[in-house]
């Protein structure tokens, strides 16, 4: 026999409302609903969410005596869903659209066996769902978008990009004939790690025997692979977090503490809704504007960063960046003298 609520706590008309949206809103996310999210909507305390969840336990049951509801963690947020929610084949249709919008993304790898690949997957998943999914899915290449800005054509790389793939699966080591930035370069002998997309291009991050260092190769700049038919071990200590971690983009360099000040309320909106990098600390100051500090690995791109903000962002410490920005700046502001 159940023990009876107290009467303290026995729901009441509006417990029994804020039940009723809490399953409905359930209905409409398959794949979960977070606590903070619910508590948010519903203008309640997470105890007071936790005693509905108890109350649901008991209450809201399968035939065979199962919670229909189920809390599960995602990362560190804690989520609420109905259990085995969905059928198969609508969540399979929500999974397809993900597929899709995560497919739009990769738009500036056309004509690459990536973008085949996984187009392909798309079109499989998509014929395999029953006719009234598919009329679901109607204008979904409008609904999901992603624009492109500064991407890099790898139109005629298909091979060379076939080439990696390859090798990183089967871990061969590679001969790569690759040019600098200006045309000169070197050939290295090479143990490809991971293939990464950063700001619209793909680059290859690996072990060059020739500088004995874990580096990065800009694909497009890659003159020509050869297979050296040996196979190498994957390192356990190499991971592509803990490689690029601190880094301000991918350009490796010193360990720099940087303080950055934010001039306008407008910079300082968008730069803050923004994870620029894992160590930014955005604090008040005085005058009204806004201080911003990093520490990075290297500042080679973070000085072009600052840059594109022209008048908003002014460089405090170190006075080595500080120089450098300020002597960029001079050198652009005489091109309009």
């Amino acid at each position: 026999m159940k023990t009876p609520i107290a009467a303290s706590r026995r729901p009441t008309y509006g417990a029994a409302t804020r039940l009723a949206r809490i399953v409905h809103g359930l209905l409409d996310r398959p794949h979960g609903w977070s606590f903070a999210a619910i508590e948010e909507e519903l203008d309640i305390s997470e105890r007071t969410l936790l005693r509905y969840l108890s109350v649901c336990r008991e209450e809201l049951v399968d035939r065979n005596g199962k919670p229909i509801l189920e809390s599960f963690r995602r990362g560190d947020r804690r989520m609420l869903r109905i259990a085995a929610a969905a059928p198969a084949q609508e969540s399979g249709a929500y999974e397809v659209l993900l597929l899709y919008f995560a497919l739009s993304v990769f738009r500036f790898l056309d004509g690459t066996v990536l973008k085949e690949g996984v187009e392909g997957l798309w079109q499989r998943l998509h014929r395999s769902l029953p006719k009234n999914q598919q009329i679901r899915l109607a204008h979904f290449d409008r609904k999901f978008f992603a624009v492109d800005h500064a991407v890099k054509d790898y139109a005629d790389l298909d091979e060379r990009i076939d080439e990696l793939i390859r090798a990183l699966v089967d871990q061969r080591r590679l001969q790569i004939d690759y040019a600098g930035l200006l045309g000169d370069g070197h050939v290295h002998r090479f143990d490809p790690y991971t293939l990464v997309m950063y700001r619209g291009g793909l680059y290859l991050i690996g072990l060059s025997h020739h500088y004995r260092k874990i580096i990065y190769l800009a694909v497009e700049r890659i003159r020509a692979i050869t297979r050296t038919g040996e196979q190498f071990d994957y390192p356990k200590s190499y991971s592509p977090q803990k490689h690029t971690e601190g880094v301000f983009g991918i350009v490796d360099g010193a360990e720099t503490e940087v303080t950055l000040q934010l001039l306008s309320e407008e910079t300082t909106a968008y730069l803050s809704a923004r994870r620029i990098h894992p160590t930014q600390k955005f604090r008040p100051r005085r005058d009204g504007t806004t201080e911003l500090s990093l520490r990075v690995r290297g500042t080679a791109e973070l000085m072009h960063w600052i840059l594109g903000f022209g008048p908003y962002i002014k460089v405090l410490k170190p006075k080595a960046l500080r120089d450098e920005v300020r002597t960029a700046l001079r050198e652009a502001a005489e091109l309009y003298d």
